[in-house]
């Protein structure tokens, strides 16, 4: 079973996870997070009929050394994986800011760029 053939998003993650780390197995890994050596390969067993609980997911996640929230998140670069990492960190209100202050960021290079393009052309 391949990446793509799993539609729930964090066993296809997982999977892809195993795939690419060869010192990564099912049953190594489910003995890590504190499960049943047998878990992991049950879940992709099942992965049509059903998801991970959230508790199994944090379990597993631990065991890979991140979070949840990060292994989930779309993050590519080390930069991207920081700042998810360092948002995941925030509690709610002061991610509340973060969020303002991204988004003027965003509009102040945005308004930037369109200045440029008027000068230049």
């Amino acid at each position: 079973m391949t990446p793509n053939d799993i539609k729930e998003p964090f066993l296809r993650k997982l999977r892809q996870v195993i795939d690419e780390d060869p010192d990564i197995t099912e049953a190594g890994l489910a003995v890590r997070a504190g499960l049943n050596n047998s878990a992991i390969r049950g879940m992709f067993k099942n992965a049509d009929k059903r998801s991970p609980r959230i508790d199994t997911a944090r379990k597993i996640c631990a065991a890979l050394g991140t979070t949840l929230e990060e292994f989930l998140s779309d993050a590519k670069t080390e930069e991207e994986k920081e700042i998810a990492h360092l948002v995941m960190k925030l509690p709610e209100h002061l991610r509340q800011q973060l969020l303002g202050y991204g988004r003027g960021l965003a509009d102040a290079a945005d308004q930037s760029r369109k200045e440029d393009g008027k000068e230049g052309g």
